[in-house]
């Protein structure tokens, strides 16, 4: 009887162990008070795990001078996106606590 019981104890610690957790919440791929700007440029890589695009981006007048960084893709699986060392343009959405891209599409 103890060793079914153990048995059973070993195997609910195993389950929770194998698990992914609690689904992610999904962010909003758009909130009240956000600035919105059009980015245009290179894609050069991507995190998947952290849904991360790295991007070699134009200047976005009147608010970033050109230059390379990641920026947090909502509304998108990275993985699905047009491959790296494509042109793209997509929207970037500012607020005061955070930013992140949405709408990103392959650019002649």
């Amino acid at each position: 009887m103890r060793r079914n019981a153990a048995l059973l104890v070993c195997a609910v610690f195993l389950c929770a162990a194998c698990s992914d957790g609690p689904p992610k919440k999904e962010k909003p791929l758009s909130v009240p008070g956000e600035k919105l700007y059009t980015v245009e440029g290179t894609i050069l890589g991507r995190d998947a795990d952290d849904n991360n695009l790295r991007v070699d981006h134009k200047e976005i007048p009147g608010f970033m001078e050109a230059m390379t960084m990641d920026y947090p893709v909502r509304g998108a699986d990275v993985k699905t996106l047009p491959a790296d060392k494509s042109r793209f343009s997509a929207r970037l959405h500012v607020t005061d606590s955070g930013y992140w891209l949405t709408d990103v599409k392959q650019v002649p």
